[in-house]
């Protein structure tokens, strides 16, 4: 053989032999890779740090100058969701670092409006996170028990369009509600049924308060809700089992798997709900059974039903992830009417069935080791059905009534979100650009010419300055051209001061909205409502200004946080449901000049086995329609936690009182006249109970013990776009108890 070739194949060995002798290989506790880890490498003779990074296959080659005339160095690997680790490497050797698992840090990561995963702590928006303990200490089944105890949230609810909200003052057609960064569809009275999102595939819930127009769009200017998903930790699979029942006649089964498998991952859920319906009179504890159909057949919370299932699988190849994914959930309400006069022997029933399927492809690469393209396609596709029927109470045959009693309508989304991202602590300059498409279709013989739609296009950026550890300094700007709208641009500034235990963010920002197809050109005339779409509507503009303090404290075991904050909000044409000219009819119009003010507080403390926390806010809103007189309201929450020394029992408390609500109105004559909805408080309480080295869960609670149902809520008008009016708001069903039971089965690792 050629002696040159003998010297390249040496050379070769050799170079080989130097890479593997001073590399890390980062890993966690299944033997996967950690990418993108931090690492202090100290150097105990020079007394001297380096701040490195691993790349995205957690590997790390350690400079041969970093060991100066030393043969050791103390290398110090942390990441979001694993606990620090500390170990000694010698010069000439390869050595592999373990990181375990921190399930508290865990749920402190959080990604929504950030240039990516980071702690709570270090992120320039304010973000409020709920994590996976605290949904299970609610016994919540889905978002709308989840936020009904939560500071500047309040809930509404309609027995036929379901469960509403407002943030910061703000209806919510203002607040963006996202799964996995996608938008969720389907808006019935501007809202989204908050009772249609189950929790049972939910890892953790993000809420960032105030606008994130820049980073999505239409609908997020009250603020932004990011529901994370479960997905695998460890090698193997996990399987979780859950049944609850709750005694006013909630009865639902839930199942989970997720698994790891090498460089493949995958992620099942399906769950069935089912609420046999509440009406007041109705008892503490109740199974089904046959009723006569008489006037006991009408209930004021309507009986449901829902089955949902979800499939989502990843890939990872070298530098890229391929993650598909597909949702599916149906409901079905049922509506049964009082007997019709004189012989009480039929009824007139409606049921709603709704149907969401939501199909996705994410696709994520790393081109360098701190820089990602993540590109999301999605399609989702939501489909209402109202049927009503004549039912005969002797037979109960039912006779389908004619199609001008029918009710369906479609919306289609299709949804393409492009981004390119460096996020690297080791740099002062990081940033994220990007653009999303979203294209929503609107069928139904409601919808003027059965069919439309609308295009959102928009490019959109935003960098992370950090001059120096303690400044954060977060512009960005989004450039959307609407098809209907033409051009709008939205900047924002968040700025971050600080660091540990003191910390100041202020953020002004604007906010956008623009029309739904409902409020351009949807008809909505039936015994109860006379509501037509108006197609000259202009979107709504909105400028924020909001800044927060925060002190956090913790000496040795002990921890104490404070929070203060304020902002103000207003909103140019905001569009409003008002009375027609001919004074019949009712329509969409840009009327309304809206103003939003706050001021709210917060107080933890805590240490290992107990938790206390107390809020208070206070919110104004005023308008043109009240002389721009401002209407405030107060809260109150109160959250208690504690758990015993054997760390498998935990109590939890969760109260709120939700002050007085008043609204100011112009009357045709230009008087005003004033509209309430009185105060109320509710209560929560639960015990949980684990088994089975912490693999079997039990819990035991009670929801709404003050027992509150309907509230008094009085104007100076009567009837409406929504004809008829009762005076008084539902807020809850009765006092109800419930039992969850979950079991988590693992494979032997």
């Amino acid at each position: 053989m050629n002696p040159k070739a003998y010297l390249l194949i040496l050379m070769s060995i050799l170079s080989g032999l130097a890479t593997a002798q001073d590399t890390l290989y980062i890993k966690d506790e299944a033997g996967i890779a950690v990418p993108f880890a931090q690492v202090a490498i100290q150097n105990p003779d020079a007394k001297k740090t380096n701040y490195v990074q691993s790349d995205e296959r957690g590997i790390l080659v350690v400079p041969e100058a970093f060991y100066a005339t030393g043969k050791q160095l103390i290398v110090k690997v942390s990441t979001d969701g694993f606990h620090q680790e500390t170990d000694t490497i010698s010069k000439g050797k390869n050595h592999r670092v373990q990181l375990r698992t921190n399930a508290k840090d865990i749920g402190e990561v959080v990604i929504t409006g950030q240039l990516g995963a980071g702690s709570v702590t270090n992120s320039t928006n304010k973000v409020k996170l709920i994590d996976r303990a605290t949904i299970e200490a609610k016994g919540a089944v889905n978002l709308r028990d989840l936020l009904q105890n939560e500071l500047n949230i309040r809930i509404s609810q309609d027995q036929i369009l379901g469960s509403g909200m407002s943030m910061l003052g703000i209806s919510g057609e203002g607040v963006k509600i996202l799964i996995d960064g996608v938008p969720v569809i389907g808006r019935q009275n501007g809202n989204i049924d908050l009772s249609q999102i189950n929790l049972s595939n939910i890892e953790r819930v993000e809420i960032v308060e105030g606008p994130l127009s820049t980073n999505y769009g239409s609908n997020a200017m009250a603020g932004t809700i990011n529901l994370i998903t479960k997905k695998p930790k460890n090698k193997g699979y996990d399987i979780n089992l859950g049944a609850f029942y709750e005694t006013v006649g909630n009865y639902n089964l839930n199942l989970g798997v997720t698994s790891r498998v090498k460089n493949h991952a995958i992620s099942a859920y399906g769950a069935r709900n089912f609420f046999d319906g509440w009406t007041p009179g109705d008892k503490a504890i109740e199974f089904p059974k046959k009723e006569l159909a008489d006037s006991g057949r009408f209930q004021q919370w309507k009986m449901k039903e829902q089955y949902l299932g979800g499939l989502k699988y990843s890939w990872k190849f070298k530098k890229i992830e391929l993650i598909p994914s597909l949702d599916l959930f149906r409901e079905k309400i049922v509506n049964r009417g009082y007997p019709r006069a004189p012989y009480q022997i039929s009824a007139f029933d409606d049921e709603y069935v709704t149907n969401r399927q939501n199909a996705g492809l994410e696709v994520i690469g790393w081109l360098k080791k701190d820089l990602k393209l993540d590109v999301q396609l999605n399609y989702s596709n939501y489909k209402r059905i109202k049927n009503s029927y004549l039912t005969d109470l002797t037979t109960l045959d039912r006779k389908l009534l004619a199609m001008s009693e029918q009710d369906t309508s479609r919306f289609i989304l299709y949804f393409n979100r492009v981004t390119l991202t460096r996020n690297n602590f080791d740099r002062k300059f990081n940033y994220e650009v990007g653009y999303d498409i979203n294209y929503e279709e609107g069928f139904g013989n409601r919808i003027e010419n059965k069919r439309k739609e609308i295009g959102d296009y928009a490019l959109f950026g935003t960098f992370n300055w950090a001059p120096w550890n303690w400044l954060h300094l977060k512009p960005g700007l989004r450039f959307t051209y609407n098809s209907l709208y033409k051009e709008a641009f939205m900047p924002a500034l968040n700025v971050k001061l600080g660091k540990k235990k003191h910390i100041l963010r202020g953020s002004i920002a604007s906010g956008f909205r623009s029309p739904s197809i409902k409020e351009l050109y949807m008809e909505f005339v039936d015994i109860n409502h006379n509501i037509h779409g108006n197609p000259d509507l202009k979107p709504e503009i909105a400028n924020h200004v909001q800044g927060w303090y925060n002190f956090n404290w913790e000496p040795k075991k002990f921890q104490l946080g404070f929070e203060l904050s304020g902002y103000y909000q207003d909103i140019h044409n905001r569009i409003s449901l008002s009375q027609s000219a001919d004074g019949v009819n009712y329509s969409y119009f840009n009327i309304d000049q809206f103003y939003a003010r706050g001021i709210q507080s917060l107080v933890k403390v805590g240490q290992k086995q107990w938790n206390v926390n107390v809020g208070f806010n206070y919110i104004g809103t005023a308008s043109n329609y009240s002389d721009n007189r401002y209407a405030y309201s107060p809260e109150l929450v109160s959250n208690v936690s504690y758990q015993l020394k054997n760390g498998t029992t935990k109590f939890s408390a969760f109260y709120k009182y939700t002050g007085k609500v008043v609204a100011y109105f112009l009357n045709e004559d230009a008087s005003i006249t004033q509209s309430f909805i009185s105060d109320y408080s509710l209560l929560d309480l639960q015990v949980q109970q684990w088994f089975l080295k912490k693999t079997l869960s039990v819990s035991l609670g009670g929801k709404n013990l003050l027992n509150v149902t309907n509230i008094n809520a009085g104007s100076g008008t009567s009837g409406g776009a929504h004809v008829s009016g009762s005076g008084t708001a539902p807020i809850a069903w009765g006092r109800s108890f419930y039992l969850n039971i979950t079991y988590l089965i693992k494979s032997k690792q």
